[in-house]
């Protein structure tokens, strides 16, 4: 059923956005206030959740993208000053199909370099149960600029200690190519058609480039807020298969061991549907992904895959399901080894052409936020009740996790943050999603 939940007042016709950023002394003290205000919630969430502790839920992770704010690369790319706010602000107000395309409202078109935003959004997560945030990481291996890129707000959660909740890092190891439709800058000049930045993975497992990505990473494997499974692996993310990266996640993997953790759990991204929760009835499709899941499998490498629902034709208009076996309590079924990816909406018409955007899970608010609460429904009651007797006995040793995508993702639709069309609505979702399973577990009634 759809469920009234908060909406913002604000009115969108009358968005202005270049508001926030003239304001940025007044966005800045409204975060400080809100935080002050969230702090009693925040703790009020946090004891009613650890009051249950005998139905164990797997760990609800969020994505998060660090991209807002100034970066050289950008500066370089698409001219000086650019961030991905630049993108939403250009937008148009509605996408082709008449659909309110969601702007931020409470956290304002924010600098995550900043410590108020982060702290926001660390104050968020608590207060509506989410158990982490897994932040894109890009690093490239070429010459002209190796190293991190996009990471200053990491820099400064180190140093500053916001947000404070649960993180892993999640490799994009791509090249950055020009699918948006935005301009690039007149000072650049293309190496190669469309590509802004390219990426090379070194083939020589003992390259010193292997160990300096080890050396930055490690600061952040060895923060006690780092996600661990087993007590002592950090959770390292690939975004999507990329097959020259197996060389220096492997050596990732033996630099952690040299380091003193049990090793790393490696996960892939893999466009794919759910085998148990989203069944293909295609039998092209079906073969089509099981090739890609075994040339995953068969090198040992990856810990588990993430099914990602990415905006296709095989998810539309359909909803994760939990099976008629679990429904059933027919336990003939083995768990998958998949981390459920769930969207939120989709809509990335501020990066494309207006009529070529991809619009997915978008329409009547309600309705989008009724589906993304029945697919983490669906989610959360799998690995908790499908296979009750594989429960981990305690959390630290908790390998299972949902991903949603995202926190902050703006210029595609993606943002759990409050927005002008969403509210709070999708955090809502989640916070009442986990309490209903606290209280029923795994009554279906």
């Amino acid at each position: 059923a759809v469920v009234n939940r908060s909406l913002y007042s604000g009115d969108a016709d009358n968005h202005n956005a270049d508001m926030p950023v003239k304001a940025g002394v007044a966005i800045s003290k409204n975060l400080k206030d809100f935080a002050k205000a969230t702090t009693k919630s925040v703790k009020k969430t946090e004891n009613t959740q650890t009051e249950i502790t005998n139905f164990l839920l797997p760990r609800v992770l969020v994505l998060v993208f660090p991209q807002y704010h100034r970066d050289e690369m950008n500066d370089k790319f698409w001219g000086e000053g650019f961030t991905d706010w630049d993108n939403l602000k250009k937008a148009p107000l509605q996408n082709r199909n008449g659909d309110r395309i969601p702007r931020p409202t409470e956290l304002g078109y924010y600098d995550l370099t900043e410590k108020e935003p982060r702290q926001v959004q660390g104050m968020l997560a608590k207060q509506y149960g989410i158990d982490g945030f897994v932040y894109h990481h890009y690093w490239f291996y070429d010459e002209e600029h190796p190293g991190p890129n996009l990471h200053k707000p990491l820099m400064n959660m180190l140093a500053d200690g916001h947000p404070d909740v649960p993180f892993a890092l999640h490799w994009c190891a791509v090249k950055w190519m020009t699918t948006w439709s935005g301009q690039v800058s007149p000072n650049f000049v293309f190496k190669e058609p469309g590509v802004l930045q390219k990426q090379y993975f070194p083939i020589d497992p003992k390259d010193p480039k292997i160990e300096e990505h080890y050396q930055w990473l490690r600061q952040f494997f060895h923060h006690p807020n780092y996600i661990k499974v087993e007590g002592n692996k950090p959770l390292f993310m690939l975004y999507q298969k990329k097959p020259g990266a197996m060389v220096v996640l492997k050596r990732l993997q033996e630099l952690a061991i040299e380091d003193g953790f049990g090793g790393l759990m490696l996960t892939v991204g893999l466009t794919k549907p759910h085998d148990h929760l989203l069944p293909i009835q295609d039998k092209d499709l079906v073969r089509k992904f099981k090739i890609e899941q075994d040339r995953v499998e068969k090198f040992h490498l990856y810990d588990k895959v993430v099914s990602y629902p990415n905006p296709s034709d095989w998810a539309a208009n359909r909803t994760l399901e939990i099976p008629d076996w679990c429904r059933q309590k027919v336990r003939s079924h083995m768990r998958l080894k998949d981390i459920v990816g769930i969207i939120s909406s989709f809509d990335n018409t501020p990066r494309r052409n207006f009529d070529e955007a991809n619009l997915f899970a978008t329409g009547d608010p309600a309705k989008v936020v009724d589906r993304f609460e029945n697919n983490l429904h669906a989610a959360l009651y799998y690995e908790s009740c499908c296979f009750e007797h594989q429960l981990p006995a305690k959390k630290e040793d908790d390998d299972r996790f949902i991903l949603i995508n995202a926190m902050n993702e703006w210029a595609e639709g993606m943002a759990l943050e409050p927005s002008d069309v969403y509210g709070r609505q999708f955090l809502e979702a989640i916070r009442d999603t986990k309490k209903k399973l606290f209280e029923k577990q795994c009554s279906l009634d």
